[in-house]
């Protein structure tokens, strides 16, 4: 029977506050054999001594690695640890508190799609790089469909001053982005050894990353929107700290994720438009 693992990381300014994010973990009403926290010897934007680590509690273990991986640390290490193995690992972000079932939809979500990495919130590539004029389109059906931003969605947000956070997606199916604070799941050969191998800049995006390298292994993505609950933010999430508006090199969050796809296009020829793959084939033939 394949066995479960949940894997995550943190950053320092956020150790006061894991507990919140493990106990939930623990409360999964899916069993899991190892709750793992990955912590890097040294970051790439902070640093700490050993002793500012928290206490776990009983049933997550602490696993420091080498290397800063930046937020693929959650996946990429235990896809290492776990290699070879029949395991489901199952991840996600430390400031989030997902519901107790989170887990079992997983798993269950898994046994209707073998093969497949699972997630509960999910992108397209054109709405990820809205401004490019390189469209692709994936050929999986059926695809996941998502809410309409419309006056009506507008209107009820503003209504309840933004507490009311429905989850985008409406209707299961496939995507092209896992986007990893919803959970995502994979097996530990869904990803290669390129994988660990994360240019400058691009380590600041790790849901395109991932998706990337699990598109260019032809790896789909489906999106279970079956009984998902929205996760909610910790209370205790230390936002200045976050990736979404940090700055690096020159590169905002758009920016980077713009590059990502970039990569991914022009060194494995994916998630190629049109245009794209016209130059493509007709170097080819040349």
């Amino acid at each position: 029977m394949t066995r479960l693992v949940i894997s995550l990381t943190t950053i320092p300014p956020r150790f006061p506050f894991l507990l919140e994010n493990l106990e939930c973990l623990l409360r999964q009403t899916a069993v899991a054999e190892s709750i793992n926290l990955y912590i890097p010897r040294t970051y790439r934007r902070f640093s700490y001594s050993t002793n500012d680590i928290p206490s776990l509690p009983d049933g997550v273990a602490l696993h420091i690695i080498d290397e800063d991986l930046g937020p693929a640390t959650k996946i990429l290490p235990a896809c290492k640890q776990y290699k070879d193995q029949d395991v489901f690992i199952l991840f996600g972000d430390d400031d989030k508190v997902y519901d107790k079932n989170w887990a079992k939809r997983f798993l269950d979500a898994a046994k209707q799609h073998p093969g497949h990495a699972i997630c509960e919130e999910g992108a397209f590539i054109n709405s990820a790089y809205p401004e490019s004029s390189e469209r692709w389109e994936s050929r999986l059906n059926p695809k996941a469909i998502f809410r309409e931003k419309n006056f009506r969605y507008r209107l009820l947000r503003n209504l309840t001053l933004g507490r009311w956070r429905p989850s985008k997606c409406i209707k299961s199916g496939y995507v092209d982005i896992l986007e990893g604070w919803g959970g995502a799941m994979i097996r530990p050969d869904f990803l290669d050894e390129a994988a660990f191998d994360i240019p400058d800049i691009l380590w600041t995006v790790d849901d395109i990353w991932i998706s990337g390298c699990l598109e260019r292994r032809n790896v789909p993505i489906w999106l279970n929107g079956e009984g998902k609950i929205h996760a909610k933010g910790s209370s205790n999430e230390v936002k200045k700290s976050s990736l979404r508006k940090f700055i690096y090199s020159g590169h905002d969050r758009g920016s980077a994720n713009r590059l990502c796809i970039d990569y991914f296009r022009n060194n494995y020829s994916i998630w190629m438009g049109t245009t794209l793959q016209h130059n493509i084939n007709n170097k080819k033939q040349e």
